[in-house]
Order: C-alpha cells, then structure tokens, then sequence
C-alpha cells in the first residue's frame, strides 16, 4: 500500500491564451548568493550573439527577469531588430513591466499571432492612464477569439465607464454574447459598473444572475466568489440586510476557505457600512485580466495565467486577491521565494492575511529552510490558537520530516481546540491517525481513523489506509477488504489505492487476483517504483518469473528507497524467498 504525503476554464480559454505563452514564468531566483557574479556585471559584459542565447536558455529555465536583462542587452547591441523587440516585449510583459513592455509594443510588428497580446497591453497601459479616449482606438478592430472578444469589450466598457459615461459602459457589456461561462462574466461586470455608478438596485439583478449558474462555481470559482461579495454587498446598500447574510451563508458553505466571507459576515453583523466591490475603471479593467487569469490556471495554464494577472496588478496595485493569485501561479510553478515575495505585499488588515502568512510558511519548507517555517507556523499558532488549519499546516510540515511523535502532538492539541467535530473536520482526524500508526502506536490510531470515516464515510484514502492496516495485521479481514474495494470505486482512476487491493489480495494468497489489480494500478502509475515491485512478486508466485525479473528491473529503474533497492536487488539474485513477508509501502 501506498502512504504519500498529504500536502488543487475550458480548452477555449487555454487555446485563446496565446498571446503570452512565449514567455512563461518567474525568476528562479530572487537574490544573487555572495559567491555568484553580479548578474548585471554578467549581461554588461555578454556580446549580442551571447546575450540572444542567454536570453532563451533563461526562457527556458522560466527566468523571465534574466531573460528581460538578457534581451535588453541584445537590443542594446542590435537596436533595429524586430523580432528582439518582440521577444523583450513579451518578457516584460510576463514579469509585470506593463508600462516598459507599452513603450516597445508601439514598434512592434503587429503580426496575426502577437496582435491580441500587443492590443491588450497598449489598451491596458492607457487606461492606467486614463486616456480614455485612446483605449476605443486601440481596440475599434474585433478580437480573433471568442475570448479576445469577451476582454476587449469588456476593457472597452470599463473605459467608457472612466470616461464619465456609466449608462453607455453598461449597454456595451450588456451586449456581449458567447457561451455560458462569458454571460457569467458579463453579468459580473455589468453588476459591478451599476453598482460603482451608486445604482444598487440596477446591480443587484445582474449580480445574482451571475450568481445562480452554479456550473459557474466549478469552471469559474474565483469569480464566482467574487460575484457573491459583490452582491452581498449591494443587498447591504439597499438595506436588504438580511438578503445579504444570506448570501454570504451561502457563500461559506460553497467555499469554506474563503477568507473575505468570514469577514464579510462579520462586518455584517457589526452593522459597518460596505462599499462597492470595485470602485473605478483601473479595477474593473483589472478584475477582468483577474477573472480570466484565475480561471486558465486551474485549467493547467500557469504561463498563460501569470501574463493576465501582471496586467490585473499593473491597473489594481492593491488588490489583494490578485496578490494572492499571482503568488499562487508561481507556487505551482515552484518559484517559492517569488511567490513569498507576493506573499509579503498582503497587509495584516486584509482578510487574506493569514492565509498568506500559512503559505509563506509553507514556502519556507520548500526551500529547505524548515526550522524557519516550524518557528512561524508555531508563532501564527500563538496568535490564533483557534485557527485549527494552522495545526493542521504545522502538523503536515512535521510529519513531512518524519517528526511523528511531535506531529501527534500538534494534531492532539486542534482536536483538544476544535470543540464538536463535523463533515469537514475528518482530516484532522485522519492525519493524526497517521501519526500515531507512523509510530507504531495502533490502539491510538485505529479509533482515530474510525473517527474520521465516522465523521465523512466515503473517504477514500481513509478507507484505503485503514483496510489494508487491518489486513495487514491479519485481523477484520473482510472488512478490511471491503473497505479497499469502496475506496477503489470512490476513486478508480488513483493507481496506489489500486495497489492496495491488489496488494491486499497478495497477503491474503489470492494472488491471481493481485496480479489483476497490480497490472491495473502499474498501468495508471507506470514509473512507481513499489508497485512494479508489488507487480514483480505477484508474477513470481503465479509463476510468471520472467516477467517478475522485468518488473523488479524496472522497479529498479524508477529509483526506488535505498532499503527497498536493496531488497529488490536480492529478489533478482536469489528470487522471491517463499515465506518473505512482503514490505507495505508508505503514503
């Protein structure tokens, strides 16, 4: 059985997002270490020829800043060349130099596969300006693209709202047309122009259109969310306190971890006065790059992503959910110190301030720095004892470094702070399981596990963890392996949890059943170097050898643990001792 550690808008969206995959990603590093040249001293001194070439192996390494320096030296070298303009265009434009990469764009060659890009970045860099006037010419030519079209307009309505005109802002956006999702969006935004033009009553139909397509809350959650604040809010205004309490409940139970609707419900409660979600042009303009930019990095498209959220920070500086977002896309590109440095720029006022804290923290573990992340995983714990994630983060970074003993600690002390656990509590439960079956101390995890799958019974990896445990200690056999087989139709598609039954039908001599399920989970995680060894020694004892032989090569191959490498270097010399009690594996 596998025990890994425990540690989350359609294909129009990641096709017309284009325009800003040349240059995908963030510094991978954010200071120079004391032994390292100056890298400015190094581009200074590299000829165009070396420049070009460092300029696209930091591309490809996702160094956007060394390769902007890079691509500025070439042009420095070779001032005429078009296609260098273009490349240093683009860089800039993915590290946020917004304003620098508008001054290029002007020379630019405004080919078929570039215009959107260049047409959004001149638009956006003149509505920081507020030339309102100038953004309608930029974008007077219809985009090539369902979503080319559904920004442009959209920005086009927001320029006109600057302009003084919020009556002729809304009955552009009111026009625009598409697929579902883009009348999600469009409704959005014409909520937000009525309700910063002080109309609360023309708003607050639009906001909750946008707010009742719930296949919108999976394609596009970020917005969505956002959509409930901001009719939450304009209920509020228009006295409908109550209406809005409402929405705000219904928020919390669709996104539990949404900070600003726990403090929207207390603001609420305290009677405060809200204001409009979006205030100006420059953040409404910016919410759009926002809501597109959210949505394709959870399809997968963190290059493109970063591009549109770099313009959602250039015109809203301040917003705190864009912050929070483009510390996100360059986590999951595993850019930790730059996210951090995202991180950092999140106040101790905004609702969003712990969560940043809790990931900075995690960061900090990624990058080896783990006495540093436990010191203030255990500050943010002092601060707060209430906060039951904090634990959980704590507890996680420890048992990541194996430090089970004090990770049970850490799980004991939430369980002692949660009051009546429900639902949503099962992890807790199910990690500090963990902990303690880590230490070899059963009777403490097994009611611990049980407890989990009391509180939330189709868990698939509870169940997984619990019935193999008991089989593997030759007690509640059939219940152990019912339990497996539920995890595997909860989750049929995880190849470990496949292992598992395949794994439990070993131990229990059933071994033509093993290999059935141990050649299903081989096929979905072909370069797990257990279960090709799990794979290995069923083949062995149906009398498959030579296969066995391959698979123990190829567990091998997939570079194993040094104690397991060993183990399976001895099966290939002396093959499958016959009464070897076979090695469970983590997860």
């Amino acid at each position: 059985m596998n025990k890994r550690p425990v540690r989350s808008l359609l294909s129009l969206l990641a096709a017309s997002a284009i325009a800003l995959s040349p240059v995908s990603a963030i510094p991978a590093r954010a200071t120079t270490d004391p032994g390292e040249p100056d890298i400015a001293q190094m581009v200074r001194s590299t000829s165009l020829a070396g420049s070009f070439l460092a300029a696209q192996i930091a591309t490809k390494e996702n160094d956007d800043d060394a390769a902007s320096a890079y691509y500025q030296r070439s042009l420095e070298l070779d001032p005429e060349n078009l296609e260098l303009k273009r490349l240093y265009f683009l860089a800039l434009t993915a590290t946020g130099q917004i304003a620098k990469a508008a001054e290029i764009a002007r020379s630019v060659p405004s080919t078929a596969e570039q215009s959107a890009v260049v047409r959004m970045v001149t638009a956006v860099d003149a509505i920081k300006k507020k030339s309102w006037a100038k953004v309608g010419e930029i974008l007077k030519e219809p985009g090539r693209t369902d979503l080319d079209t559904l920004i442009e307009k959209i920005v086009m309505a927001w320029s006109v709202f600057g302009s003084g005109d919020p009556k002729q802002a809304i009955e552009i956006a009111s026009k625009i047309e598409g697929p579902d999702w883009s009348q999600v969006v469009r409704d959005y935004h014409v909520g937000l122009m009525a309700a910063a033009s002080g109309d609360d009553a023309k708003a607050e139909p639009f906001l909750a259109s946008a707010t009742s397509n719930k296949t919108a809350a999976a394609v596009l959650p970020e917005t969505f969310a956002r959509a409930m604040e901001a009719l939450a809010r304009t209920q509020a205004r228009m006295g409908e306190v109550d209406k809005a309490k409402e929405t705000v409940e219904r928020g919390i139970q669709l996104f539990s971890n949404h900070a600003p609707f726990n403090a929207l419900k207390a603001d609420l409660d305290a009677a405060k006065p809200l204001s409009p979600l979006i205030a100006s042009a420059q953040q409404g303009a910016g919410e759009i790059f926002f809501n597109i930019g959210t949505a394709i990095s959870r399809q997968g498209g963190t290059p493109f992503a970063q591009g549109y959220l770099q313009l959602a920070d250039y015109l809203s500086p301040g917003s705190d959910v864009v912050i929070m977002a483009l510390a996100g896309v360059y986590e999951t590109q595993k850019r930790h110190e730059r996210a951090n440095s995202y991180y950092e720029r999140i106040p101790a006022e905004s609702a969003y301030h712990r969560r940043a804290e809790l990931e900075y923290a995690l960061n900090l573990n990624d990058l080896k720095q783990v006495d540093e992340s436990k010191a203030k995983l255990r500050a943010l714990i002092a601060e707060d004892p209430s906060d039951i994630l904090t634990y959980m983060t704590l507890g996680g970074v420890l048992s990541q470094h194996e430090e089970y003993g004090e990770a049970s600690k850490i799980y004991e002390e939430a369980m002692n702070r949660l009051g009546t656990p429900g639902p949503r509590d099962w992890n807790l439960f199910y990690r500090a399981a963990i902990a303690h079956e880590r230490q070899k101390q059963w009777d403490q995890a097994e009611p611990l596990f049980r407890k989990a799958l009391e509180l939330s019974p189709n868990q698939a990896d509870v169940l997984n963890y619990l019935g193999y445990s008991w089989i593997d200690m030759g007690r509640n056999l059939e219940e152990g392996l019912e339990m497996i087989r539920k995890a595997v139709d909860l989750s049929p598609r995880k190849g470990y949890i496949i292992d598992s039954l395949g794994w439990a039908y070993y131990r229990l001599g059933r071994y033509d059943e093993a290999v059935t399920e141990l050649e299903r989970a081989v096929q979905l995680l072909p370069q797990d170097p257990t279960l090709n060894d799990h794979l290995g020694d069923a083949y062995w004892k149906t009398g498959r050898k030579l296969e066995a032989t391959f698979q123990w090569n190829h567990a091998l191959a997939s570079k194993p643990e040094p104690a397991d490498e060993a183990k399976i270097r001895e099966k290939l010399e002396k093959g499958l001792v016959e009464d070897e009690k076979p090695t469970v594996s983590a997860n």
